[in-house]
């Protein structure tokens, strides 16, 4: 690093109301970010014409050189939406409302739209402007709340874009300690000697955090409901020492490194196994990406960067493409089908691989600075690894060891399928509706529509359909999985069933029946194993970032017998882990968010 940097002087560089571009730089550079040699930009389209103005602002930030964003993506963990959507939005992708007919963020009889063009990963939080302020250069930008409607984030654009940088890059780039039994009197010592850097409290995920200055380091205090109450960032590891001990504490052994430090050669930043895989080799020999070449075309407008081919039994040959834009194709030439897009992130699809294991086939693909994602083709089921940079090219063989690199090294990992795919033999278990209600995968696949109506429509017809009264049908048996992923928000991509409380009620209703053991013959037995084998994955679920997925496995809980759920800082994820336990006092908390009575009510008291 090079000199100390005071961010209790932050305030100060904050107040030029100038666009923070030069500042965001800056601060980028101060935590060691720099763009990747290999960097493939997000991909971004020209905006069509809207029916409202762009703000100047945003169209300097996609186009700054040194946006962090646009060349690393990985370090955000949040999706762009440009041109901006209004919300409430016509299509009915987006899930937050506008502002309320009482709102004092805009004048009375102004435009109540916000435009939206950001978005947490899994649209839990949303950022936007106000519609009336979308003429202005540089305009205010709002943030969803799920309790508070929207609410003020930053006073323009830039500001946002340097705030979110803030919240992103330090914990990627610095040393890090997070609060022990000593963080109330941390945080009393930081609030009287430390000086916040200027911004308005960041509320994302349940979270309200202050950021606070000191020499070359960042207190966030976070008076929410995240994680950690208290966390420190540090350029060195030297700063978090003496800032320590000047609040009297010494941490030396709590202090967490980089995630950016590499683990493997130069730029390999390969991060360390997480169970799931285990590093076997590692090497400074670059592993180059290579084009593939195509005897016949490929449906598909965006160029080829990537293909592989594999036999799936029963089925036929397996074609998968990737392209220049990011997306992941999936094609069975024999079926007659079209391709699908199977998968799209920013930048490019770098690496396909497959092979036939000892579980089965496997599909496994990279993107440049964004992850890989592996699938048991038989299941369906997948898993993303977050294995840090560098990682254009991979290879898999039939004993699970995947090999991954780029032009600064390569790295051998041992893949656990059981880890990987937790959920695996679960899936494997739901055999076909045909037999049943051949209708039912069309319904389950209209939940997720964009448009509200469509999916309100089709939870009525399913439950008409699945409904345990007094008997539960086979099929009700064969959705549960698919109305607890759905219900839970799991692989259910950015956009959540906009019914989904009431789909898992369902779920809930269908698991009381199972314990029941209400299934007729020879249904009796599938239902017993489901039970059996479902809880396995609930701990999975309990870990999850997304607050409704943890909601969902809470009150899962509860209705399979399985151990007690852990309290949540999310006041809706510790209301449904508190009905869990048996006590039928949180149902009114539930039902002000949305649940129906009726479902929670099946769930066993006094556990």
């Amino acid at each position: 690093m090079d000199s100390m940097i005071d961010y209790g002087d932050f305030a100060s560089r904050l107040a030029d109301t100038a666009p923070r571009w030069e500042l965001l730089r800056q601060f980028q550079e101060e935590w060691g970010y720099e763009v990747p040699a290999d960097a493939e930009a997000w991909h971004h389209e020209p905006a069509p014409s809207p029916d409202l103005p762009i703000p100047a602002a945003l169209d300097q930030w996609w186009a700054l050189p040194y946006n962090s964003f646009v060349h690393s993506p990985r370090l955000y963990w949040t999706n762009p939406e440009y041109p901006p959507t209004p919300r409430p939005d016509p299509t009915g992708y987006g899930t937050s409302v506008g502002l309320p007919a009482d709102t004092t963020l805009v004048p009375p009889g102004a435009d109540r739209r916000v435009c939206v063009f950001k978005a947490e990963y899994e649209y839990c939080n949303e950022w936007g402007y106000p519609a009336a302020d979308a003429g202005l250069p540089d305009p205010r930008v709002l943030v969803s709340d799920s309790e508070d409607g929207w609410l003020l984030q930053a006073d323009s654009i830039s500001e946002f874009f340097l705030q979110l940088t803030v919240h992103r890059l330090p914990a990627h780039y610095g040393w890090t300690v997070h609060g022990d039994d000593d963080t109330d009197r941390i945080v009393a010592w930081t609030k009287s000697e430390l000086t916040p850097l200027g911004f308005r409290p960041w509320r994302e995920l349940a979270q309200e955090i202050t950021v606070y200055g000191a020499p070359d380091a960042l207190v966030f205090h976070d008076e929410g409901y995240g994680d950690f109450e208290l966390t420190v960032h540090a350029r060195t590891a030297e700063a978090l020492v003496r800032l320590g001990e000047r609040m009297g504490v010494d941490w030396a052994e709590r202090i967490e490194p980089p995630c950016a430090v590499t683990e493997g050669p130069r730029g390999l930043g390969l991060r360390a196994g997480d169970g799931r895989w285990e590093l076997v080799s590692v090497s400074a020999e670059p592993l180059p990406f290579e084009r593939p070449e195509l005897e016949a075309p490929i449906p598909h407008t965006s160029p080829l960067t990537a293909l592989t081919r594999i036999d799936v039994p029963d089925e036929g040959p397996l074609v998968a493409t990737g392209h220049e834009d990011g997306s992941l194709h999936l094609w069975m030439p024999e079926s007659g089908d079209a391709p699908v897009e199977a998968d799209r992130r920013g930048p490019a699809l770098t690496g396909l691989t497959s092979a036939h294991t000892a579980n089965g086939p496997v599909l496994a693909a990279s993107w440049c600075d964004a992850g890989v994602s592996l699938w048991d083709i038989n299941s369906a089921e997948r898993a993303d690894l977050d294995l840090g940079p560098g990682i254009v090219s991979v290879h898999l063989s039939a004993d699970l060891r995947l090999l991954v690199g780029g032009p600064d090294g390569r790295a051998v990992l041992q893949l656990d399928p059981d880890a990987l795919w937790p959920a695996r033999e679960l899936m494997l278990s739901v055999v076909s509706f045909e037999e049943t209600e051949p209708e039912v995968p069309r319904l389950l696949a209209e939940l997720l529509s964009h448009e509200t109506e469509v999916a309100e429509q089709a939870f009525e017809t399913l439950n008409q359909l699945l409904t345990p009264a007094p008997d539960l049908p086979p099929a009700a048996i064969l959705s549960f999985i698919y109305l607890t992923q759905i219900g839970a928000a799991i692989g259910v991509g950015a956009h959540p069933c906009p019914v989904r409380r009431r789909v898992l009620g369902l779920a809930l209703r269908i698991a009381a029946a199972m314990r029941a053991e209400a299934a007729p013959d020879p249904w009796l037995t599938p239902s017993r194993k489901l039970l059996a084998s479902f809880p396995q994955v609930l701990p999975d679920m309990l870990q999850a970032p997304n607050p409704t997925t943890r909601t969902a496995a809470s009150l899962l809980m509860g209705a399979l017998g399985a151990h007690p759920a852990p309290s949540d800082p999310h006041p809706e994820a510790a209301a449904a882990a508190t009905l869990a336990r048996g006590d039928a006092t949180a149902i009114d908390v539930l039902v002000a968010a949305g649940w129906d009575r009726a479902d929670l009510e099946t769930l066993p008291r006094d556990r």
